[in-house]
């Protein structure tokens, strides 16, 4: 069982300047979890619960959860409450300090509708791209590799995304990326002003591009995953270059 958490948080409570700050927030229910001995299949305290031992509002709580919930970390389910998912998406990759500026918070909600849809696309791409589609693929991830900046890899990036949704072969699925593309945009140059490990982007990419290219859906779905979680962490961190 969680140990009877964390009597230094009653010393913690946050100024109400803090409680309504979600980037505190999210990092408190991140030390509530870490320091409380939970485990990937085990209840948190209802909300309520929560905003008592953590000093912040119900609302800012829900939203915390939200956010989590966006990254791995936790899940939610209907009448029985919220449950630990995987604490890996605490632990790898987890930013040394948090910023999620209120103005940005609904690109978490860009994020979530990505990982709806994008994974599915990666899939899709891999059995019905035709010749033409998978040369362009290939193409975007090449300028991706081969790009001098930040600037020439987001660029490259979004192509690259727009790329396998098109070869996707949904015009539904088309639409909804195009009604995106400003949130797209904006989401990228946020990560971008958090200096994202373009090694490892490049590396990301190259995986799910050479999934799809080789007909594999179950690991381009897969791979497409695993970008978009680190996605959601650069979104969060406030390393600037």
């Amino acid at each position: 069982m969680p140990t009877a958490v964390n009597r230094s948080y009653q010393s913690r409570k946050p100024s109400f300047r803090q409680r309504s700050d979600p980037s505190k927030v999210l990092s408190m229910l991140r030390d509530f979890i870490d320091e409380g001995g939970y485990a990937p299949g085990m209840a948190l305290p209802p909300e309520r619960v929560l905003a008592d031992k953590l000093g912040v509002g119900r609302p800012a709580i829900r939203e915390g959860i939200k956010a989590l919930s966006i990254l791995d970390v936790l899940e939610s389910r209907r009448g029985d409450g919220t449950y630990i998912k995987s604490l890996e998406g605490l632990r790898a990759g987890w930013p040394a300090r948090v910023e999620l500026r209120r103005t940005d918070v609904n690109l978490l909600d860009l994020l979530e509708v990505r990982k709806m849809l994008e994974p599915k696309a990666a899939r899709l791409a891999a059995t019905r791209a035709n010749e033409s589609q998978m040369r362009h693929i290939e193409e975007e991830c090449s300028r991706i590799e081969n790009a001098p900046d930040w600037s020439g890899i987001a660029e490259h990036d979004l192509l690259l995304h727009t790329a396998i949704i098109e070869a996707a072969g949904n015009p539904i699925l088309n639409e909804l990326n195009n009604a995106l593309a400003r949130l797209l945009r904006r989401s990228r140059e946020i990560t971008g002003a958090s200096a994202p490990d373009c090694k490892q982007m490049v590396d990301h990419h190259r995986r799910i591009v050479d999934a799809i290219l080789k007909g594999e859906g179950d690991e381009a779905e897969h791979a497409m995953l695993e970008h978009l979680h680190h996605v959601g962490l650069d979104l969060i961190s406030n390393r600037r270059r």
